[in-house]
């Protein structure tokens, strides 16, 4: 993400299978106790075709949930790679326009790989026994020629996401290759998500993690935790419930993979940065939200860093310029880059980056002027100069919560 490191690294997720050894698709104990032959075939009642009754593919229905197992304290027994690999990992909260314009609800977890051989993977492996609920199969769509995302549930209110997988393992290929399309197309493809509720054991090999991208993406959420946001109605379900993934592992691990975090005081960071009635959070151009990958051009964060907590964060998707952002330590008084969460009157404050933090930032220079008009909307232009003298706008546009 924003660091450069001198080991090629990422983040990511854990999820696990334990596939026959035949040819024949291995025959998923909860689907037949449903009722349905086989994970790999269109089931019956009570799955669907789960393409029809999930409201989003990532979230399973309420028949699936209650054929899952309740949730324990500690759920997950194994590093997803070998930790002697593992360089660091970064905190959720992330802010890196475009792409994650917002903060990002997940952990990257860097990995040491082979800098002379941009081809150097490392194992990923599932930590604990989880139900495979959508594979989504990705090539060409990075530098690196396979870019899969696998998604999980631990139980059946915890659910998790690793992405960034360079190829899969065998035994999630054979998942992949014997799956039915209910309607037609290839599976993987727009017309045939691959959706499943598959039982995988811990330690099962899921593929491979790091080549150039050197990191793999790791997330968890769970449904008996609501993150608070000024209009959660903006915001898909993986947003609203996500979670620390280290709080599932049991001890010592779960305090070996802290340890890792990199952050001075180790805390896993936060999604959580709305203060209602000030500038600080999340804001969102027209109707955009936080669902829809192309919404992030419409996307604008005003919080603080997930790494270095005392530095303030502006990140703009797009929209008022192009992508930026920037770093600074706000100042406890006046209207140049005061703090955000302090800003609740109708006056017009001025931002602009010191470059204190050169190595975490990036797009143009310049001042961002900004006014808060309600609670629910304010007012931001980017412009060339600084905060010394007067500024007024010339053609601002409107965000929202």
């Amino acid at each position: 993400m924003e660091r450069a490191l001198t080991l090629v690294l990422l983040a990511a997720v854990l999820v696990s299978g334990c596939i026959s050894g035949s040819d024949k698709p291995a025959v998923n104990p909860l689907a037949a106790e449903a009722g349905a032959t086989g994970t790999n075939q269109p089931a019956p009642w009570p799955f669907g075709p789960a393409r029809e009754e999930r409201s989003t593919y990532e979230m399973i229905t309420e028949k699936e949930r209650a054929l899952l197992p309740e949730c324990s304290d500690a759920m997950l027994t194994l590093p997803p790679v070998d930790l002697g690999r593992i360089t660091a990992i970064e905190p959720i909260g992330s802010s890196n326009p475009p792409e994650h314009t917002l903060a990002s609800s997940s952990t990257d977890t860097y990995i040491a790989v082979d800098t002379q051989n941009t081809e150097s993977t490392v194992p990923l492996y599932a930590p604990g026994k989880i139900w495979i609920t959508v594979i989504q199969p990705r090539y060409g769509v990075t530098q690196d020629p396979e870019d899969h995302v696998i998604h999980y549930a631990l139980c059946r209110d915890v659910f998790g996401i690793v992405d960034h997988v360079k190829s899969f393992s065998p035994e999630m290929m054979k998942i992949v290759e014997n799956y039915k399309c209910p309607y037609g197309g290839t599976p993987g493809d727009s017309r045939c998500p691959i959706l499943l509720l598959e039982p995988v054991e811990a330690g099962t090999k899921l593929g491979e993690v790091g080549r150039k991208q050197g990191n793999f993406n790791f997330g968890t959420w769970d449904l008996r935790h609501t993150n608070n946001f000024v209009n959660p109605a903006r915001y898909g379900v993986r947003s609203l419930h996500s979670t620390c993934p280290f709080g599932y592992y049991s001890s010592p691990l779960r305090e070996q993979l802290a340890g890792m975090l990199d952050r001075e005081d180790r805390d896993c960071g936060t999604v959580e940065y709305d203060v209602p009635g000030t500038l600080q959070g999340e804001w969102f151009y027209n109707n955009a939200t936080n669902r829809m990958r192309g919404d992030w051009f419409n996307q604008l964060f005003l919080g603080y860093s997930n790494r270095l907590p005392e530095a303030a964060v502006i990140s703009v998707g797009g929209v008022i310029s192009e992508p930026i952002k920037w770093m600074f330590v706000p100042e406890k008084s006046g209207t140049r880059n005061a703090g955000f969460e302090t800003v609740s009157g109708s006056g017009i404050y001025c931002y602009e980056s010191d470059r204190s933090y050169w190595n975490y930032e990036k797009g143009p220079g310049g001042r961002i002027i900004i006014q808060l008009i309600s609670p629910q909307k304010l007012r931001i232009e980017h412009q060339q100069g600084t905060c010394s003298g007067a500024y007024s706008f010339a053609s601002p546009k409107i965000y929202e919560r």
